[in-house]
């Protein structure tokens, strides 16, 4: 981007939460339960101005994005672009796992956190390194005022290292289902966040 981009904004929207839950789910494919009305008018309201539309591929994220624009699906410009190197973090052998069977990794923090990978799985790193600069050619190419993403709590950490500048900082970030986080998007590939987090 240039100085000449105007500014925009990103409405990055995590999924709705997975069922069966009580499972660790990245590559896996899992499906969504019901979403409540309360939470879709909420969201509803917040992208209202939204004009472009992109998903994770995952099933949890198109169908999350479908519930929010039911209407919206009939028209072109709200059916989500889904952008394949928006997919939530492998955890390799780890997929699919109940909470309580996941090995213990320790106490890993900074760095350490950031680039422990599990077995035949993806780092956050690996994360980032993917996500990144898809976003960074989305908001380059896309001229929309305001832009949705409906995708995982990793892509969107992925993404807020982007703001934050650091991969750590983004790791702190608590991002639950259907949440919002906003960021603006300025010259020179630079991101302000307005919130993290948001929900109903």
């Amino acid at each position: 981007m240039t100085e000449a981009t105007p500014m925009k904004d990103l409405y990055l929207i995590r999924h709705a939460a997975s069922v069966p839950a009580g499972y660790l789910y990245g590559r896996t494919d899992a499906d969504i339960g019901d979403i409540a009305p309360e939470t879709i008018r909420f969201l509803q309201s917040r992208l209202a101005r939204c004009t472009s539309i992109y998903s994770s591929p995952a099933r949890r994220c198109v169908k999350s994005c479908h519930a929010v624009f039911p209407q919206g699906f009939s028209s072109e410009s709200y059916k989500p672009t889904e952008i394949p190197q928006f997919w939530e973090q492998s955890f390799g052998a780890w997929e699919g796992l109940a909470y309580d069977k996941l090995p213990d990794i320790g106490d890993l923090r900074g760095e350490a956190l950031t680039n422990f990978t599990p077995p035949d799985g993806e780092s956050f790193m690996d994360v980032c390194k993917r996500v990144q600069p898809a976003l960074l050619d989305l908001v380059a190419q896309d001229r929309a005022e305001a832009i949705a993403i409906f995708g995982h709590a990793g892509m969107i950490r992925a993404i807020l290292a982007l703001a934050f500048d650091s991969q750590t900082a983004a790791l702190r970030c608590e991002i639950g289902h259907l949440s919002l986080t906003r960021l603006r998007v300025l010259p020179q590939q630079q991101f302000s966040v307005v919130c993290i987090n948001a929900t109903s």
